[in-house]
């Protein structure tokens, strides 16, 4: 009976160590506390400017939300009228790295096409 437990015992631990070795292969483990993510004062919106423009790249053509360096805001041309968005122009400007991409429009909306 002792000799059916250590094998079962072995070959849960086999099974087990195999799928962490292949988890942590695969994944980046990131711990962080508090300070590491806190900010002291909140950033002020002329910041949000890339410090060079060699990694920008014209992603105009396609409707899109998000840029491919992975940020979702961006610098956009507007118009208002009676405290509402009334105009704006399809060229704008990603704020992490400055590429180029077409801002999306209610027409490029797939759901609304069906």
């Amino acid at each position: 009976m002792k000799l059916i437990k250590y094998m079962f015992f072995s070959l849960l631990t086999g099974i087990l160590g195999k799928a962490l070795t292949i988890f942590f292969d695969k994944n980046v483990i990131l711990i962080a506390d508090r300070e590491d993510v806190y900010m002291d004062e909140p950033l002020d919106i002329n910041t949000l400017k890339p410090d060079t423009y060699d990694n920008a790249m014209d992603l105009r053509g396609t409707p899109t939300h998000v840029c491919v360096c992975g940020c979702n805001v961006w610098h956009l041309k507007v118009m208002f009228e009676e405290s509402q968005i009334s105009q704006y122009f399809l060229d704008m400007e990603c704020a992490s790295c400055g590429s180029l991409a077409t801002a999306p429009t209610p027409v490029d909306d797939r759901n609304e096409l069906d």
